[in-house]
């Protein structure tokens, strides 16, 4: 696939993306069987602030939506919910991998004994459901419609094509009340927005509002990847979608939210539209392409800048009281 393509001369290859599992619905598939979340998963989404986030390579390269730092963006998931989680995350080419595969393994097990999935990153975030100590094999799913486990030799846990490992299992739950949370992910929503994650570096990719710029930029260059992008922007619809029916939801314990969820209603509907726009055939005219994409891509941007202005006015006390660093907690 040729990663500098023209926008004028090249259409997506548009084909039904794989229903693979994003970390937060491995998450949520693990946490309601287990029954420590009954909620439907786009308030899991909403709650962890997980369906804020928006995080772009500059070419759009279909890694985007899990260009993130998992450590630091799941402890704080898991802690919103009020769930304990332990995780670990490294490189396999490091020489201490053997070790903390090992550890891994052990891990992982221990959970399932207790009842408790797993979640690991196998080249995207797939569920341990199971283990056979005889085969030296884990089982596995990978997405949210599979029923029959697929297998994992031990000795492949944490050897990917990408060059990470990661795995996180959840311990026990905290008691934690629905208005703190639902106040506590829209502080981490303007988070989000707002802040570069630390993680990225920026020559590379842009975070919350300023990813709009950087998507424009590609657009308007046709320097960009066609197939990464209708990736990235069917996975970020999904997150939107979610946003609005997490937001319209908590509007019910916080009614001074109407302003925001039309906001994120607005933005979820112009991003089906980008998604479609995405995929149109060859037939379309390139030019009336070109100009309806970069016009949706601004219109997003208000709308979200609308969103997160509109929670900025809702919580200015304790987001002013956080300095300059919103995200903390």
């Amino acid at each position: 696939m040729n990663p500098n393509i023209d926008l004028n001369a090249k259409t997506v290859n548009v084909y039904p993306l794989p229903l693979t599992y994003s970390y937060a619905e491995a998450m949520h598939r693990i946490l309601s069987d287990k029954g420590w979340f009954t909620l439907p998963k786009s308030m899991l989404s909403g709650m962890t602030a997980s369906c804020f986030r928006l995080s772009v390579h500059r070419q759009l390269h279909k890694d985007s939506p899990t260009a993130y730092n998992w450590m630091a963006e799941h402890t704080v998931a898991a802690e919103l919910i009020g769930v304990i989680a332990a995780q670990s995350a490294g490189y396999q080419f490091a020489p201490t991998f053997p070790l903390y595969q090992q550890k891994a393994i052990r891990d992982i097990r221990k959970s399932l004994d207790q009842g408790t999935g797993a979640i690991v990153w196998k080249d995207q975030f797939v569920v341990i459901t199971g283990y056979d100590d005889h085969k030296q094999i884990f089982y596995y799913i990978d997405s949210p419609t599979a029923t029959d486990g697929l297998e994992l030799p031990y000795t492949r846990l944490g050897r990917n094509e990408s060059p990470y490992w990661y795995y996180q299992i959840y311990e026990g739950q905290f008691e934690t009340e629905i208005p703190q949370m639902i106040r506590e992910s829209f502080i981490q929503a303007v988070y989000k927005a707002e802040v570069h994650d630390p993680m990225l570096p920026e020559s590379q990719y842009a975070c919350g509002l300023l990813a709009y710029d950087a998507i424009e930029q590609a657009f308007i260059s046709g320097i960009y990847d066609a197939d990464g992008a209708y990736e990235t922007f069917m996975y970020y619809a999904i997150c939107k979608k979610e946003a609005a029916s997490y937001t319209r939801e908590a509007c019910r314990n916080w009614p001074e939210l109407e302003a925001t969820a039309r906001h994120y209603e607005h933005l979820s509907a112009v991003y089906e539209e980008i998604t479609t726009e995405l995929s149109l055939n060859q037939g379309a005219a390139a030019c009336f392409r070109h100009t309806k994409l970069l016009d949706l891509v601004r219109a997003a941007k208000n709308a979200e800048a609308a969103a997160i202005q509109s929670i900025r006015l809702l919580l200015r006390e304790p987001i002013e009281n956080r300095f300059h660093d919103v995200g903390l907690r």
